[in-house]
């Protein structure tokens, strides 16, 4: 990840940055969870979904907001209304983003299972945790770090001052994102159409717990337990 992130900024303190938030956002949601944990029982699945959705959640959105901030400064915008700026855009996103995620994810409380329930607690306190810290803790970061964020670049990644306005509608995304708007409906019976055909394999979904039945009948094991 580390690696990966340096690539992305080409510096090694901006790529710090996330994965520091990510950690917080982890640690933060551990507590949490061991709050709740006092008053229901947990899976211990709950720490491996925790660290999986924190890393990934936890990088993602910093990486956004830690970049169009970047993006900001380099226009020339002074440090203040590029954090404004980064908080009314990118941070927005990051929170709409959350909500998403939180909602998709208490679909698993509904799961009749202690163990998806218990996931699904430590994946959505991790997510929050997350938002949470991107909205409050990470701009005070970027006012502290500011220019300090491009040290330790790698070389032929310095950056560069941005002049005139960039093209919105440009790129893959930018040409997605204009067809999408364009035809709503369209979109969303498609998308929906494609989300719905990949849950229908859950209706056949058998739950279970691993035990002695899953084992064939001729290991030594099997004839001794029974």
């Amino acid at each position: 990840t580390i690696v990966i992130l340096i690539v992305i900024f080409g510096a090694l303190v901006a790529a710090g940055v996330p994965l520091i938030l990510a950690l917080v956002s982890i640690l933060t949601a551990l507590g949490l969870t061991a709050i709740v944990g006092r008053f229901t029982d947990l899976s211990f699945y709950v720490v491996n979904m925790i660290i999986m959705i924190g890393t990934a959640v936890g990088i993602d959105y910093t990486l956004f907001i830690v970049e169009r901030f970047r993006e900001e400064r380099r226009r020339g915008v002074d440090k203040v209304a590029a954090i404004a700026t980064a908080g009314n855009t990118a941070s927005r996103a990051v929170l709409f983003s959350g909500m998403t995620v939180v909602i998709a994810l208490a679909g698993l409380l509904i799961v009749p299972s202690s163990d998806f329930r218990g996931m699904a607690i430590g994946a959505i306190a991790v997510v929050v945790a997350a938002v949470a810290l991107a909205l409050t803790v990470l701009p005070a970061g970027l006012s502290l770090l500011d220019r300090k964020l491009n040290w330790l670049s790698l070389p032929g990644r310095k950056q560069k001052p941005i002049t005139g306005e960039e093209d919105p509608h440009h790129g893959f995304f930018g040409k997605t994102t204009d067809l999408v708007m364009k035809h709503p409906v369209v979109s969303v019976v498609t998308a929906g159409g494609l989300l719905i055909a990949a849950a229908v394999p859950v209706f056949k979904l058998q739950m279970g717990n691993p035990g002695l039945s899953e084992f064939p009948e001729h290991l030594a094991s099997v004839h001794a337990f029974n």
